[in-house]
């Protein structure tokens, strides 16, 4: 998907955008958000977490009114959602080992590969989901190419996770964008 040439909306108005995750079954989860940074290669998109609470399977707590600003590359091996609550403070960061991301004008299509890891403000990092992708690794589910894929994720977080979450908090300042 090739991003086009498309008029910019007027400064301050982020264009509607469409998030479709394909898991490893081949489902999509579609996300209707907007892009807050589009440049070539990236895309920042902002989801309202309006509603607040705990998410499932972990300990981190979504204030309500909160803001994910989700950072997707196509040459990177993952992808980052900031999320802030309604002051602009981040409460937590999660990282996804991710493949194939299109990056087009209004959507962005990206293949999910199963591990997450969570970075909490207190330098916590929590792997999720190693045990499921194991499993389909072992049955034959999950492609050679893709295991490299996460290899080379699972590297990049835990060696540098401090550092990419440092550039996205950079990329929205310059930018000026908050919640």
């Amino acid at each position: 998907m090739a991003q086009d040439n498309q008029p910019k909306p007027p400064r301050g108005i982020e264009p509607p955008f469409l998030e479709k995750k394909v898991k490893i079954d081949g489902t999509v989860h579609e996300y209707r958000c907007t892009a807050a940074v589009i440049e070539p290669g990236m895309v920042v998109l902002r989801f309202p977490m309006r509603g607040g609470g705990v998410i499932p399977g972990t300990a981190v707590y979504v204030p309500p009114g909160s803001t994910s600003f989700g950072f997707f590359w196509s040459s990177k091996p993952f992808n980052l959602y900031r999320m802030v609550d309604s002051k602009g403070v981040p409460f937590a960061h999660r990282f996804d080992a991710v493949a194939d991301v299109e990056i087009g004008s209004h959507e962005l299509v990206y293949r999910d590969l199963v591990v997450d890891w969570w970075a909490l403000p207190d330098e916590t990092l929590i792997e999720e989901d190693r045990e499921e992708y194991e499993r389909l690794v072992a049955e034959g589910n999950i492609a050679s190419g893709d295991a490299d894929t996460v290899r080379e994720a699972s590297i990049a977080v835990f060696s540098r996770y401090r550092h990419i979450i440092e550039r996205a908090a950079a990329v929205l300042a310059r930018k000026q964008i908050g919640p």
